[in-house]
């Protein structure tokens, strides 16, 4: 490789890295991937423009969709894909479509029922007529398979609506046992295709009130819910992991005892304590989603002790959960956002005038978009009619408008989401197939990190394997760190044998690939600070090196004036 003059070397070699044509590889659980929720709105140019964002093309390894039965088919006639597949199933096709040229997995989350499906009769109802769901997920599996390679049975039935229209039996056997079934059949026609199939996410909803078919409320509900699910062994030899979410509503920072599930990654802790006393070390845990909220409310906490709760804490806050979960080894999805009908504004896409037509009917309701794409508009929106005839009308609600200033400063605590988001997506490689590598403190598996430089209480770290480049990536975060001094951090260099994953339970054996005793490796590190407001790189520090020797089965580098986000990058010479 020719090396460009004043070109840091491993950037280079990202950049040749992004120039690889990508080649398709069978998704198991051992894989590394972080990603998007992603709703496409249905608009002809929304998913295309989606597609294109960074937050996609660029950062992300896979894309989930949430797949609202009552959408997909919302009449009997809509279950006949070829002639009558609804709008809205068609957007999430073409977009799943736009995933696979990008290289990105998919997983679909079916859940809702259509009225002429549901025992209520009614659109959107919770509990479906007998047969109903796994009908549905065979269709769907059926008109995906190839192209989506996991699938989560329902989402959140823990939660209120669900439990009152449909006791746990009925969940346990109707959507999750007969659903992955169902899903398992079509997979295992020919051609036989490899598929993930995963339980629903639940949610800790401490506050929630008394469940039908669980035991307690809140916390203790959720745990009897894991308790019942593993202790059915029907169910647990049909999924192939557990899902929940790693959200943080309420809760707050400071309440991760891990007695039960009152937050976050106490969840995974829990939930993986009882899969291992069950004997259950095969099955994984995933994420359905993460929402790391912070509202100003007395629900939060000082989590950085300056006196205040703000912002600063909401960064903090993230930068923690994220570091938790990824270090416990859970597939993370993240950043959910709106589409033009709701107020909501979740990651960075706001509401975004795909087409144009708001701009030129109402342009006092448009403000430009900082990444250069359609303008976002500043109300909640209803439009009526078709693409070329749209007509946008206000949504009265509570007055609020968003304006330029929170758009390019925003308050709200997804965009601080996703500017750690980003930081951590880079261990998943975007498109390239990459692995579990070692995480922090796990004995012979360890990424260790020894130096002044690492000041604070907040430490993670977290290293992945790139199985197309065949390269190293470490991410060691240091929540005091100001560059006045450095670290050493030091890892495997080949892929060790994890407690839970990368391991004899494996569907495919990584152990022993990597970087041979002896050898000599290129590596680069950049140090930096990212803007709490902004997401901005700050105080960016480029250091590389040649001629590192892999010894006593490590490789190690040396990071001098580090700042507070570090990656290091270990390269397969050519």
């Amino acid at each position: 490789m020719k090396k460009l003059p004043h070109a840091p070397l491993f950037l280079l070699l990202g950049l040749c890295i992004n120039a690889t044509a990508q080649k398709p590889y069978v998704w198991t659980t051992d894989h590394m991937h972080v990603g998007v929720r992603w709703q496409p709105f249905g608009l002809e140019k929304c998913e295309v423009y989606d597609s294109n964002r960074p937050l996609i093309k660029e950062h992300s390894s896979y894309a989930q969709f949430w797949v609202s039965w009552n959408a997909a088919e919302p009449h009997a006639r809509s279950i006949d894909y070829k002639n009558h597949m609804s709008g809205y199933l068609k957007a999430i096709d073409h977009a799943v479509n736009l995933c696979m040229e990008r290289g990105l997995h998919a997983e679909l989350v079916m859940w809702h029922t259509p009225a002429w499906a549901s025992e209520s009769g009614k659109a959107g109802a919770w509990k479906p007529r007998v047969g109903e769901y796994p009908k549905f997920v065979a269709r769907m599996a059926k008109h995906f398979k190839g192209r989506v390679g996991a699938y989560q049975l329902y989402h959140e039935v823990n939660l209120q609506g669900m439990m009152n229209q449909a006791n746990m039996d009925f969940i346990k056997r109707e959507i999750f046992t007969n659903g992955a079934k169902a899903i398992r059949k079509v997979y295992d026609e020919a051609p036989k295709v490899q598929v993930i199939v995963s339980t629903s996410g639940t949610s800790p909803c401490q506050p929630c009130g008394v469940r039908e078919g669980l035991r307690g409320d809140g916390a203790a509900a959720v745990d009897d819910y894991y308790n019942q699910l593993i202790a059915d062994d029907e169910l647990m030899n049909q999924v192939d992991a557990l899902n929940l979410n790693i959200s943080d509503h309420a809760n707050g920072y400071g309440m991760m005892d891990g007695a039960l599930i009152p937050n976050c990654w106490t969840q995974y802790d829990l939930a993986r304590k009882k899969l291992d006393a069950s004997k259950y070390r095969s099955k994984k845990i995933l994420s359905s989603e993460s929402w790391i909220v912070w509202d100003g409310s007395n629900n939060n906490n000082d989590v950085n002790a300056d006196g205040r709760k703000d912002e600063r804490d909401a960064f903090e806050k993230t930068i923690t959960i994220y570091g938790k979960v990824l270090e416990r080894g859970l597939n993370t999805v993240n950043l959910p956002w709106c589409d033009n009908s709701s107020r909501w504004s979740m990651g960075l896409t706001k509401r975004v005038d795909y087409t144009g037509q708001v701009q030129r009917q109402k342009p006092e309701w448009v403000i430009p978009s900082i990444d250069g794409g359609p303008g976002i508009i500043t109300r909640k929106l209803g439009i009526h009619g078709p693409e070329e005839r749209l007509k946008p009308f206000e949504v009265k609600e509570d007055g609020l408008r968003f304006t330029e200033k929170d758009y390019a400063n925003p308050s709200d605590p997804n965009h601080l989401h996703y500017y750690v988001w980003r930081w951590y997506s880079q261990i998943a490689g975007g498109s390239n197939e990459v692995i579990r590598h070692a995480i922090s403190g796990e004995r012979e598996n360890d990424v260790t990190a020894i130096g002044n430089g690492l000041t604070g209480s907040e430490q993670y770290r977290i290293s992945s394997y790139d199985r197309t480049e065949k390269s190293f990536t470490v991410l060691v975060y240091a929540s005091g760190a100001a560059g006045r001094g450095g670290f050493e951090v030091s890892i495997p260099s080949t892929i060790q044998n994890g407690r839970y994953y990368n391991n004899e339970h494996s569907m495919i054996d990584f152990r022993g690939e990597g970087f041979k005793e002896g050898s000599s490796y290129p590596a680069g590190a950049v140090t930096k600070d990212i803007d709490r407001n902004t997401g901005a790189d700050r105080n960016l520090s480029v250091q590389e090196k040649k001629g590192l020797i892999v010894r006593e089965g490590k490789l190690t580098f040396r990071i001098g004036a580090n700042r507070r986000f570090t990656k290091v990058e270990f390269f397969a010479e050519e």
